[in-house]
């Protein structure tokens, strides 16, 4: 039997899955094991189709997309873009989704009610012509930009931001740069915080920055956890599931992966609305 595989990361990702069945089709909708490994586990699966949720955490989808398109052993799964969004105009992406459109043109997008029909007519008449395979992207950003200790838009950066740096390696201020005068580095988190990095090297310091976290991070406030590529190398038995895994359960909700440089990684976390833990407000 065909499978269709449905990447969600939205809580009612069962019940889009069931708008997805159809006849001889199967629907998998479990989660992926690892973010970063998609290549491999699409490649393994080979589904019929893959149906990206663009409902939830719209910017995985696209990373998603990108990555597999870039793939030789990925780019011919057929993928569709779905949520509840109506589409702009026959199956092209709404206007939200700009950027995606001009890197991805020939993916189409529906809305959930057609997603099923818009599905069957993809696996019914399969595009002849080859997928579109982007450019290769050249990345311009300073480290303090991707972290975004230096904020993105003129405007915001004119407010003063509070950046604490927690238990960071000796000379990591240097590899920042020159900052803005509106940049505050700190070397503890408090009530005018309103950006972490929190640096751990083993599951002890993990769980210990959690309960800091848990303690002292603003509601409104966001955190890097960074932690060391080759934990394994160095004789601690973790990676970045541990680190979502346990933040989840704290209340935090991941959304954004960096390579810091050759030895950290970092997961960008927020509170959850509903996890309110008598925090600073």
């Amino acid at each position: 039997m065909a499978v269709i595989k449905l990447i969600s990361w939205h809580p009612e990702a069962a019940a889009k899955a069931a708008l997805l069945e159809r006849a001889k089709m199967t629907v998998d909708a479990a989660p992926l094991v690892r973010t970063s490994a998609v290549i491999g586990e699409m490649a393994a699966l080979n589904p019929a189709a893959l149906v990206l949720d663009m409902d939830r955490r719209p910017s995985h989808a696209r990373e998603i997309a990108l990555a597999l398109r870039a793939s030789k052993s990925a780019r011919h799964i057929p993928i569709l873009f779905a949520g509840a969004l109506p589409a702009a105009s026959g199956d092209g992406l709404p206007e939200q989704f700009a950027r995606l459109r001009s890197e991805l043109p020939d993916i189409p997008y529906a809305a959930w009610p057609d997603a099923r029909k818009v599905l069957a007519a993809m696996l019914k008449q399969p595009r002849t012509a080859p997928p579109i395979v982007p450019q290769p992207r050249v990345y311009t950003a300073s480290l303090a930009q991707k972290l975004g200790i230096v904020a993105a838009t003129p405007k915001a950066a004119r407010r003063t931001r509070q950046v604490a740096l927690v238990a960071a390696p000796e000379g990591f201020g240097e590899l920042l740069g020159d900052l803005p005068e509106t940049v505050k580095l700190t070397g503890r988190i408090g009530k005018e915080t309103d950006l972490a990095l929190c640096f751990i090297r083993s599951l002890g310091d993990l769980a210990a920055t959690l309960d800091m976290l848990t303690l002292r991070l603003p509601d409104k406030a966001s955190a890097w956890i960074v932690y060391p590529k080759r934990a394994a190398r160095m004789g601690e038995a973790f990676h970045e599931n541990d680190v979502r895994r346990l933040g989840l359960a704290e209340g935090l909700v991941d959304y954004k992966i960096c390579s810091v440089d050759a030895a950290w990684s970092g997961m960008k976390f927020a509170w959850r609305r509903d996890a309110a833990h008598g925090r600073f407000r």
